[in-house]
């Protein structure tokens, strides 16, 4: 029974990702992927195919949660066999985005891979560019813009402009408040730097 409930949410994401892109069939895809088991909140829209790790030994779909108002790009990617995904309200995801709950690292000693598994959070009125890369463990706070093609190591503070290779804060977003852990850049480079980060 377990196997044919998986089977289902597997024949339904499969279903939804041959959807077309447009608007309104965009609803519909988004409202196979509720009945697949992702919790998906009212007036958000899944444009085009969205990219799932999936295992039929578990529910992995229900490690993904969107609240309300928001938009997911087209083949963005979402790891979320182990650990969650949560993506908040009226957030925009560009295309091609990857979202990663896991890792691995190489211990030479025994010759072998470990891999690790950590939440990813993104909060609230998030923008994040096309191409990006979020890692595992990573936070990204509230009214925060993460620019296209960027790779987030490292949590990002609330109300600020991120963007590189690892990413870093490029500015604060003055309209939504910069906290008190914004300092200038030191580095003879326009930007801010986190107080405290590497």
């Amino acid at each position: 029974m377990k196997f044919a409930v998986e089977l289902m949410r597997y024949l339904l994401i499969g279903v939804a990702n041959i959807i077309p892109r447009f608007h309104t069939l965009d609803y519909i895809r988004t409202s196979l992927l509720r009945i697949a088991g992702l919790k998906i909140g009212p007036e958000t829209r899944i444009s085009g195919n969205l990219v799932l790790e999936f295992s039929f030994r578990k529910p992995s779909v229900k490690n993904v949660i969107v609240g309300s108002d928001s938009f997911i790009g087209n083949y963005c990617r979402i790891s979320a066999l182990k650990s969650r995904v949560s993506i908040g309200d009226r957030c925009n995801i560009g295309p091609g985005v990857s979202i990663d709950t896991a890792g691995h690292w190489f211990n030479r000693e025994a010759n072998k891979r470990n891999s690790y598994h950590k939440p990813v959070v993104i909060r609230d009125n998030v923008w994040v560019g096309a191409g990006c890369i979020i890692l595992p463990g990573v936070t990204i706070g509230q009214n925060s813009i993460v620019a296209a093609g960027a790779v987030v190591a490292k949590d990002v503070p609330e109300g600020v402009l991120v963007g590189g290779v690892p990413a870093r804060v490029i500015k604060a977003l003055p309209e939504f408040g910069s906290g008190p852990n914004l300092a200038p850049a030191d580095d003879g480079q326009a930007g801010l730097l986190v107080k405290g980060a590497g």
